[in-house]
């Protein structure tokens, strides 16, 4: 799932028209992603609102073949969201979104829109 900075739904207009927009080159989108593993501050059980942060090294991404560097942040147990800058170099249409950590990887074929 990836949503723009203003937590609107990230994706082609025609996926749910009206609703998903397609990002912009330069624009901050958050991608959302589980099983990068324990963060560094010990969770809080029953706690609505986590924090911490990964263990270094930070996820290396790419969007299309650009690296692009990602901040990180706990939203809840498990469950992380990746600030990506989508670069200048992206092309519009699909482009193809590969974040990897600690030997695991996003799934294959993974997309964001660009506009």
């Amino acid at each position: 799932m990836a949503t723009h900075a203003d937590n609107s739904l990230l994706g082609p207009a025609s996926l749910f028209p009206g609703l998903t927009t397609p990002a912009r080159k330069l624009e901050t989108i958050i991608i959302y992603g589980d099983g990068f593993g324990l963060p560094t501050a010990t969770l809080v059980e029953g706690s609505a609102s986590q924090s911490g942060v990964l263990p270094n090294p930070q996820p290396a991404c790419l969007i299309g073949t650009t690296p692009v560097a990602a901040t990180v942040v706990l939203v809840s147990p498990g469950l992380y969201g990746l600030g990506l800058t989508v670069p200048n170099t992206a092309v519009s249409g699909d482009n193809l979104i590969i974040c990897t950590y600690a030997n695991a990887a996003t799934p294959a074929g993974d997309v964001i829109s660009v506009q």
